[in-house]
């Protein structure tokens, strides 16, 4: 199943001009189904994942983001799709 999210990612830059490093770090560690963007400050990972369950999805994207990025921590996750569309909290 196909799980649609986004996370906001704070302690680093992502979207900035000189990110293709960390860009190839999330790519590495299995970030390949994430659109990084920035707007008004917060940058977000966008997820399309594929998980048995949504918890699993979420949990493999902040665990390959926090573990592949020195410095990068989630703060959020956002269920994107249409059934709950409420952002949901996560604790760093």
């Amino acid at each position: 199943m196909i799980h649609s999210f986004a996370v906001v990612i704070e302690g680093v830059d992502l979207t900035g001009e000189d990110n293709s490093r960390d860009a190839d770090a999330l790519y590495g560690a299995g970030c390949d189904d994430a659109l990084l963007t920035s707007e008004s400050g917060i940058q977000r990972a966008v997820f399309d994942r594929e998980a048995p369950t949504f918890a699993l999805a979420v949990a493999s994207a902040i665990n390959a983001i926090e573990t592949s990025i020195s410095g990068a921590r989630v703060v959020a996750v956002e269920r994107l799709d249409a059934t709950n569309p409420a952002p949901l909290p996560h604790s760093a």
